[in-house]
């Protein structure tokens, strides 16, 4: 005999009540429903005044931030991009999407990027030369790596960052499950 679980435990349950349907339901009511209006100017005020940043970009989603970022700290197509086997699938394909080349990294017991063995993979698996990294094996540019902060977990950035800085491979941070994450007890700003 055998039996199947049936219950499913669901990732995300949206909840819209109170006055996010009041606000929703304002958008509808008066067409702003796309890339303007007030509250998307007021969402980005927010995230300026939660993160310390200068400014902010409301983009529709997760991946198409992403990409864009990857595309503003150079990423082109060939290079390689760092990315931890344990995320959703968007950094993955945005990644692709500029014709460059994932290279996994395993994770950490608290499922983010491992930093330690990124970092091994940096200073054993590259080459420094023109003032960038390279891959030994596949001669590619080593050009960014995308630590993701899944379900509120931080990736110990303090040691992450350090070793990017002097191989020249460009942090883009991936927090859409860590939004408002504390730091080592602090913030984060630069």
């Amino acid at each position: 005999m055998t039996s199947t679980i049936s219950k499913t435990i669901p990732l995300s349950v949206p909840t819209i009540k109170n006055n996010e349907w009041k606000y929703v339901k304002e958008c509808l009511d008066t067409g702003w429903v796309s890339s303007a209006g007030p509250f998307v100017d007021r969402f980005e005020q927010n995230i300026c005044a939660l993160t310390g940043a200068g400014y902010a970009v409301a983009c529709i989603n997760g991946t198409a931030a992403l990409h864009t970022a990857l595309q503003i700290v150079g990423v082109q197509p060939e290079d390689e991009v760092i990315v931890p086997t344990v995320t959703f699938i968007a950094p993955v394909n945005t990644i692709r999407y500029i014709g460059a080349y994932p290279v996994f990294m395993d994770c950490d017991d608290f499922y983010n990027l491992d930093v330690l063995k990124a970092k091994e993979f940096i200073e054993r698996e590259t080459i420094f030369k023109d003032g960038h990294s390279y891959n030994r094996k596949t001669g590619r540019c080593v050009r960014a790596i995308v630590p993701v902060h899944v379900f509120g977990n931080a990736v110990d950035l303090q040691n992450l960052i350090p070793i990017c800085n002097e191989h020249n491979i460009k942090v883009v941070e991936d927090a859409s499950e860590s939004l408002g994450t504390y730091y080592n007890t602090g913030t984060l700003e630069g």
